[in-house]
């Protein structure tokens, strides 16, 4: 199973920091986590993409594709976006 971390803005519905979850690919954890945590998909996505608020990496290569390969152990990190200015 995938090991997930979860931004801190919306643990309070995962009761936790991390969660691990089965899926071949990004869309299929955000799926799972849905099942799991009911609204955690409306905080994770926007359209059927990743949310714009939020960066993702996949075993520390950022990327925003959901169709991203997830393998068993692989690190998903849903971070948040930091603008500047």
């Amino acid at each position: 199973m995938a090991i997930v971390y979860i931004p801190p803005q919306i643990q309070k519905l995962t009761g936790a920091a991390q969660v691990e979850v089965s899926g071949s690919n990004v869309r299929e954890i955000i799926e799972q986590l849905e099942q799991r945590f009911p609204g955690i998909a409306a905080r994770l996505c926007d359209n059927g993409q990743l949310s714009p608020a939020l960066q993702l990496s996949v075993d520390q290569v950022m990327t925003r594709m959901l169709s991203t390969k997830v393998e068993s152990a692989t690190e998903v990190h849903f971070l948040p976006v930091i603008g500047g200015g």
